[in-house]
């Protein structure tokens, strides 16, 4: 049995950083920022680096680091990049007893390009990383206290099979969703986000998903927050975060730390958040587990170089601004 499974994707992530980004107020809401390149031109890299990342292996990153017995499900293709991703999992003793290698199929793959501010622009193959096959997954040996859940590329079925399997075993839930989950709206995943214990979300996703104004964030919270059974988390870029429990509401504030590069943040403080709530069964803590893990990874290029490594100090937890949101 293991502490922690996570389900979702796995991809080679590239990132591409340039001066030449220059970020500008956008006009195309929800989004604040947006970079323009003249097409036909040559444009100087400043810095490329290449790593692994996906939700499912930035996750499993965190959890593992953190001395959880960590297993992922995701699928890569029978290509370089996908032994290159099963070779960094290797390397954090994730076990790949899941993994799916899908031949003729080549791994997800996403170029990140990377603005001075540490914003970012994410282009995505999705490739092998969306084609995960139920069927071929032993669900019987799929046994955990936690499973955290990323984007499953909008399978539905795929996810309800995990949350049944998650309840058979008593995991407790996370439950991360992207886009493609996102995008089929609130009232096919209303009773799907019923089984989860926390539902984690960004700002853009829960104006998406509840069709309400990213600045109206009291009617979203309105409708989401009597929906997971222990937690609503919502992340806010460098205004924080913010968990809400059913007669309970926090906000958290980021650390002032460089922002080099944002790619990972939402994945490295929801499985922090994970990680302390597993340890501790307390949201302020696992809020303030959430903020350093988060802060870690923006400091530095790819999205698991700076993930924690251990749990932060009490003097560090203490460093963490947490107040009671209206």
């Amino acid at each position: 049995m293991f502490d922690v499974i996570t389900i979702g994707a796995a991809t080679r992530d590239v990132f591409v950083k340039s001066a030449a980004f220059e970020i500008q107020d956008s006009d195309t809401p929800p989004y604040e920022h947006e970079a323009c390149f003249p097409m036909g031109a040559k444009i100087d890299i400043d810095e490329l680096v290449f790593e692994t990342g996906g939700g499912a292996t930035n996750a499993a990153a965190t959890l593992s680091r953190l001395g959880f017995k960590t297993a992922t499900i995701c699928a890569v293709g029978d290509d370089t990049t996908g032994r290159d991703i099963l070779e960094e999992l290797g390397k954090d003793n994730i076990a790949d007893t899941f993994v799916q290698r899908i031949s003729g199929q080549s791994s997800g793959y996403s170029i990140i390009i990377v603005a001075g501010s540490g914003e970012r622009t994410i282009l995505v193959h999705r490739g092998a990383a969306r084609n995960i096959a139920k069927e071929n997954v032993s669900w019987d040996d799929v046994n955990a206290k936690l499973f955290y859940i990323s984007s499953l590329g909008g399978d539905l079925d795929l996810l309800q099979t995990a949350l049944s399997q998650a309840s058979n075993c008593a995991a407790k839930i996370s439950w991360n969703p992207g886009n493609s989950e996102l995008k089929l709206g609130l009232d096919a995943l209303e009773p799907l986000i019923r089984q989860t214990d926390v539902f984690n979300l960004n700002l853009e996703e829960a104006a998406l998903l509840t069709g309400e104004s990213p600045k109206n964030m009291e009617k979203i919270v309105a409708r989401l927050r009597s929906l997971p059974r222990r937690a609503l988390l919502i992340t806010d870029g460098e205004r924080g975060a913010y968990a809400f429990e059913a007669e309970n509401a926090l906000h958290v504030t980021p650390l002032e730390v460089e922002r080099v590069n944002t790619t990972g943040a939402g994945d490295a403080f929801g499985s922090g958040f994970a990680a302390g709530l597993l340890k501790h069964d307390d949201i302020e803590r696992a809020l303030a587990i959430g903020i350093w893990n988060a802060a870690g990874c923006i400091q530095i290029m790819g999205a698991k170089r700076g993930l924690l490594e251990q749990f932060p100090s009490e003097e560090q937890i203490k460093k963490v601004d947490i107040q009671v949101w209206r």
